[in-house]
């Protein structure tokens, strides 16, 4: 018997991607944000503010008053269009302008930062550019607060990580079957890149305990850089139609604050009971398998060049068109890509 034995790879994995790509990432959803609410939120690594004016016009703006630094977010009230800080009573607009300060006019350099907030699918989005610069593209999505869907159910977590590992996981095929127990894995329209979007089609079925035997279910999944994934999903043989959000907003350099949304479409004039039922269960069975995925991100090390085999799915096509995420930032090359690995066919 030969004595040779394999040696432990003594690679170490590589640095992860910079923690902060460009993109559109979830701070909230807007029921949170009702008019004359004040948030703070964690967003790349600081802290923000969220307010609404009395008109419902929604601003996100940096935490502290230029003035002399009060927190915006402990104290800060609106006032019709305005925010206004606790500690001397500056009146901040949407637009970062202080519109008024009880000594008459304000002082020029008075002036908030704002973020570019958009407001998709129910959920406070914000850009964010390594460089600063300005959104150079929008998220597509449909708007789902009208009358064909039932009002958004969602859960927010918190884990190790970083965003382009959650998103990838709706390209990561082998898992489905290992990690999650879903069978029949069957890809029905390939992975499809359009600039900043990302498109694929698939089926599975899956157990359930009102169910003999598996449910059939279509995941027709689109997604907007990093942070804004859209899944809509079909259940044939129930009539039913769900769409999932999946979320994830890097609160600082290692951690990710994950918000899961979910809404079932309004089958005609059917009772309501049985839809709001579904979107429960839907909600909890989809925080569940999140969980599973969570317990995996909490201890992975990320590999730069993965030892990818032709089961996972497109993979090493996700991770090139996630390149462009990093385009600018100071801690990125692209001539020492860790994402440059070859694709498995």
């Amino acid at each position: 018997m030969s004595s040779a034995r394999n040696a432990i790879d003594s690679r170490r994995p590589a640095p992860t991607p910079p923690p902060y790509p460009q993109g559109w990432y979830a701070v909230g959803f807007s029921r949170e944000l009702r008019a004359g609410a004040v948030l703070t939120r964690h967003f790349m690594g600081r802290e923000i503010v969220l307010f609404r004016t009395a008109s419902g016009r929604p601003a996100a703006v940096q935490a502290h008053c230029p003035h002399l630094g009060a927190h915006l977010g402990r104290g800060g009230v609106v006032t019709g269009e305005n925010l206004r800080c606790p500690f001397h009573g500056f009146q901040f607009d949407t637009t970062g302008n202080c519109a008024a300060t009880p000594y008459g006019s304000p002082p020029p350099s008075a002036r908030l930062g704002v973020l570019q907030l958009r407001e998709v699918c129910g959920a406070l989005l914000l850009f964010h550019d390594p460089r600063g610069a300005e959104p150079s593209w929008e998220v597509t999505a449909p708007e789902q607060l009208d009358r064909q869907w039932w009002p958004v159910r969602h859960a927010t977590l918190r884990h190790r990580g970083h965003p382009q590992e959650v998103t990838e996981n709706s390209v990561d095929l082998g898992h489905l079957t290992v990690l999650h127990g879903f069978r029949n894995v069957e890809v029905l329209e390939p992975l499809r890149v359009d600039g900043q979007r990302l498109f694929t089609r698939y089926a599975i079925r899956r157990r359930t305990p009102f169910l003999r035997g598996s449910l059939p279910l279509e995941f027709d999944v689109h997604v907007d850089g990093l942070g804004f994934s859209r899944v809509e999903l079909t259940m044939p043989t129930l009539g039913w139609q769900v769409r999932q959000l999946v979320l994830p907003t890097p609160i600082d350099r290692d951690r990710v604050e994950l918000r899961l949304a979910l809404t079932v479409r309004r089958r005609g004039r059917v009772w309501a009971g049985p839809d709001l039922l579904l979107q429960r269960f839907a909600l909890h069975a989809f925080v569940s398998e999140v969980r599973a995925d969570i317990a995996i991100w909490n201890h992975k090390c990320y590999l730069g060049r993965p030892a990818l085999a032709a089961g996972d799915g497109p993979i090493g096509r996700y991770r090139k068109w996630a390149q462009q995420f990093y385009q600018g930032d100071s801690e990125f090359h692209v001539a020492d890509n860790p994402f440059a690995s070859p694709e498995v066919s």
